[in-house]
């Protein structure tokens, strides 16, 4: 079992005595980690049909059976209990467990598949310190975490009709192949041929099962006409691109931070892929390329003189020997 960085921010929480809630995709080890780290909670998981049933049927008796502190996996699927614990002014220490994304009024965390820090036991580059600090080079590790795709069969069946699936299956696919890019909704219907609401409502749908990001774009417009639409980051996307992106959000949520990630891109197609914005900190630009060289750095430099702040970041698939002034180069191992 490897040691999650989230298990910290939990604890801390759970000992307020309220309801504390997990979220994250299937397969990131949501349950592994609370089983684990709360041994002395009882655990109820709601895919027990007969659980579910009493759940649903009378949430208040269902409670009422739960004296101690708990913890109630797939509490999305009743939806009964979660509007009677959202009502409650002083919850019981229950800790709930979600593969879909919910809204409720309890302090949430979200947990991913193991970042490479994780994975590498280090701690990860903080948001402060990106662009600033890189820790030693580690080797490439051999294989992705493994996602299993069964979102679709446990999540997606739920929430779409049965003669939809095929055609989700083939949306979610050519989605994910644009993932890294801006999102074209009109461009994605027609390579579906679905309508724009249907992707509307499938982008939303994936979305709610942590397959995906949306990045916004920056408002630092520095006078120029910038690019609008959101950018589209998938999970499980081989792009180095999302790879990057979903290091940077994982070990910042892990932390139990929210970060703020944004891109910039001019109408004359001048890009840069991230920008984090850390709260006690300037903007950082962060330029990701498969191999460094001097034309990203070149564009590095240029939005730091626009933008006036004096550190950037450029992350590749392994780290280059390039020494800029401001600029720490990475690797996607030593995020």
């Amino acid at each position: 079992m490897l040691d999650r960085a989230l298990a910290i921010p939990l604890h801390r929480a759970a000992v307020l005595d309220e309801p504390v809630l997990l979220q994250g995709p299937r397969g990131a080890g949501k349950s592994a980690l609370l089983r684990l780290e709360f041994p002395a909670h009882t655990y109820v998981a709601l895919d027990d049909a007969a659980d579910r049933v009493r759940a649903r049927k009378d949430p208040q008796a269902f409670l009422s059976r739960l004296r101690g502190p708990s913890i109630i996996d797939d509490i999305h699927r009743a939806p009964e209990l979660l509007a009677l614990l959202a009502q409650a002014v002083h919850g019981r220490p229950h800790i709930l467990c979600s593969s879909r994304r919910l809204q409720l009024p309890f302090d949430t965390f979200e947990l991913y598949p193991p970042t490479q820090a994780e994975r590498a036991g280090r701690k990860p580059v903080s948001l402060e310190m990106l662009g600033r600090f890189a820790p030693a080079q580690t080797e490439l590790l051999s294989a992705p975490w493994p996602l299993k795709r069964t979102y679709i069969e446990r999540d997606v069946r739920d929430l779409i009709g049965v003669h939809d699936l095929d055609r989700f299956e083939l949306f979610a696919q050519a989605a994910e192949a644009r993932s890294g890019q801006i999102l074209d909704q009109q461009e994605l219907a027609r390579a579906c041929a679905v309508s724009h609401r249907t992707v509307t409502r499938w982008l939303a749908l994936l979305y709610a099962c942590f397959q995906t990001l949306l990045i916004p774009p920056s408002l630092l417009a520095f006078g120029r006409r910038l690019m609008r639409s959101p950018k589209l980051h998938f999970l499980a996307s081989p792009a180095l691109e999302s790879q990057a992106v979903w290091e940077i959000y994982a070990n910042a949520r892990h932390a139990g931070i929210t970060p703020e990630l944004t891109y910039w891109r001019d109408s004359n197609g001048f890009e840069i892929p991230l920008i984090v914005q850390p709260e006690t900190a300037p903007p950082m630009p962060v330029i990701i390329a498969e191999e460094p060289n001097p034309t990203e750095v070149a564009r590095l430099h240029r939005w730091m003189q626009l933008a006036s702040v004096e550190h950037g970041a450029l992350i590749a698939r392994r780290a280059g020997r390039l020494r800029q002034r401001g600029i720490v180069s990475y690797s996607i191992t030593q995020l």
